[in-house]
């Protein structure tokens, strides 16, 4: 740690205690010119009790979610992300998004992202450190788990959902922790979340075919929604000079017919280049489309019922029509 717990001690690399290795805080960006950033410490003994960085935040997360009645989303940000870029990226998102009229919870999951762009080397080294951040992302879910299972008694519930979003490379990352907890403990893939969007996932077509990749997923939540985007320049990119199959955030799913029901997907092409026209693949950020959507879908509304959708028979998909009037928050 760095005097002061300055937010910089989160750089490119893992912590020196393992990949598996967590570190929680809070970060604040209201009314300030920089975000305050307080990083916990691992421990606070109390007489003869130990406080855990980990459960102080859950505590106080929780203590949020029931006293504020707010939906709280998990983010895990993609390749090219500082760890100052992930948390204002998610404080984008809970500026944007508000779920049935209430403010959003934002818990950013960051990963040591090299957060510069240098052609094929970055990516590579990115990618790399998403497959080795699976067993951090396997016990955070662990750890989230034990404390809703073993910490809060039934009263204590506080009738909010959790949902999770994962961007570009982070839905990579996504995988490898989903494996992770296969492989430990294979009878906790129990349903944690509510709602599970992917957006511009830089992930394989064929994610959801395969047990190795992201076939288990769907048992994590009650819908999992996929936003994709044909012209989505960075998975061009990705799949052309980095020997990737196909790419998911690309044109979906490869076998729609054997998607299972729960899984949603939606084609951004018609806002992908208003929010985002450099790259088209940001495009869960900075679109009134987007954000409208996303809202709709964590309030639990059904598909048929979103003005902003249509539905393509032959695809068996949704297009979002265009983009909505309005500024972005």
């Amino acid at each position: 740690m760095l005097p002061g717990k300055r937010a910089g001690v989160f750089g490119k690399t893992f912590n020196p205690d393992g990949v598996a290795a967590l570190r929680f805080g809070h970060a604040d960006f209201a009314g300030a010119a920089a975000p305050k950033v307080e990083v916990y410490p691992e421990k606070i003994e109390a007489g003869e009790a130990v406080v855990l960085g980990s459960e102080r935040f859950l505590k106080s997360l929780h203590g949020v979610m029931a006293n504020g009645a707010t939906d709280t989303l998990i983010f895990i940000h993609g390749f090219n992300v500082s760890f100052m870029g992930a948390l204002a990226a998610g404080a984008d998102l809970a500026r944007q998004v508000t779920v049935e009229g209430r403010p959003l919870n934002v818990v950013v999951f960051s990963w040591p992202s090299d957060g510069s762009v240098v052609p094929l080397m970055a990516y590579y080294s990115d990618r790399e450190d998403a497959r080795a951040t699976g067993p951090a992302v396997a016990r955070a879910f662990l750890k989230l788990r034990d404390f809703v299972k073993d910490q809060l008694k039934p009263e204590e519930y506080c009738q909010r959902r959790l949902h999770l979003l994962a961007h570009s490379m982070g839905c990579y990352t996504l995988r490898q922790g989903l494996q992770a907890i296969l492989a430990k403990e294979p009878r906790s893939l129990t349903r944690m979340f509510d709602q599970i969007l992917l957006a511009a996932p830089d992930e394989d077509d064929d994610a959801f075919e395969r047990e190795d990749k992201l076939k288990a997923l769907p048992s994590l939540g009650r819908q999992v929604t996929v936003y994709h985007n044909p012209f989505d320049r960075a998975l061009l990119v990705s799949d052309t000079t980095k020997t990737n199959p196909d790419r998911l955030g690309s044109d979906g799913p490869r076998l729609i017919d054997v998607l299972p029901k729960k899984v949603v997907v939606v084609d951004c092409r018609s806002i992908a280049a208003g929010a985002d026209d450099l790259s088209r693949h940001s495009y869960y950020i900075n679109s009134r489309a987007v954000s409208v959507d996303i809202a709709r879908v964590m309030a639990g509304q059904e598909p048929e019922g979103f003005p902003n959708r249509e539905y393509l028979t032959t695809r068996r998909a949704w297009r979002l029509v265009g983009e909505l009037a309005g500024e972005v928050v």
